[in-house]
């Protein structure tokens, strides 16, 4: 069940039934030059979309837009920062609890959401209702070694997205991943993270300065397929619809 497709005497009956808010959360940003910028909430729409079906869930419109403020160099990366994600993930939750809703399970396709996240499931929990996260990406690669350590508009990401739909991406823009380590001993990790004698390090900088071409992970997205992204994909929904039953619990 879709909320926006309900009218209001429909929701009226729906939400007394203690049902799971569904919330697909990403962001608009940029994914190196071959993946779209829409890729973080694209991927939790179809995810949500997949699970529509399921009894007593209810999927809410996505939210294309979270917190990159170190993505701002690159043309098209949208930041409403960590209090615009929280005021607007709380106005959503509060107003449903408001009509009867207790469950929230967040899909989320951006790390930089979760502190606003973790802070408005906190909120949740204080008013007496649940707020579950699952990051896709982290989830899927925990689950399943074939789609392990996916970086940041990388072969996981763009596989992903052309699973989804192939016309937002084009991999004839790749180009070299081409990290930037600061120094000769302080090697670029990851967005906003070095290593340092094998240590990780946090490093808030923009993007650019550590990953010129704005990607950044283990696999190449010239290597991407529509295929990959389809098993990983199906992995996911399999995770998330088994979840749903043993949240049901809580």
């Amino acid at each position: 069940m879709y909320l926006h497709k309900m009218t209001s005497v429909q929701a009226e009956a729906v939400l007394k039934q203690d049902p799971i808010i569904v919330i697909p959360t990403g962001s608009t940003e940029q994914h190196g030059p071959q993946c779209a910028l829409g890729t973080d909430f694209l991927v939790p729409q179809h995810l949500a979309d997949r699970i529509s079906g399921k009894n007593n869930v209810i999927v809410t419109p996505a939210i294309p837009f979270g917190v990159c403020p170190y993505h701002m160099s690159f043309a098209g990366s949208i930041d409403i920062g960590y209090e615009g994600l929280y005021m607007l993930m709380s106005g959503i939750t509060r107003s449903l609890m408001h009509h009867g809703a207790r469950r929230f399970l967040v899909i989320n396709g951006h790390g930089g959401n979760n502190p606003a996240l973790d802070k408005v499931a906190l909120d949740v929990y204080h008013a007496g209702g649940i707020m579950a996260g699952i990051d896709w990406w982290s989830v899927v690669g925990q689950i399943d070694e074939r789609f392990a350590n996916g970086g940041h508009g990388d072969i996981l990401e763009t596989s992903a997205m052309m699973a989804v739909d192939e016309s937002c991406v084009d991999l004839s823009l790749s180009r070299d991943m081409a990290p930037v380590h600061p120094t000769a001993e302080i090697k670029a990790q990851y967005i906003q993270m070095v290593n340092f004698k094998g240590g990780l390090i946090r490093l808030a900088r923009d993007t650019k300065e550590l990953a010129t071409n704005g990607w950044f992970g283990p696999g190449d997205p010239r290597e991407s397929t529509k295929e990959f992204g389809q098993d990983m994909l199906d992995v996911c929904v399999e995770f998330i619809s088994e979840f749903i039953e043993e949240y049901r619990k809580l």
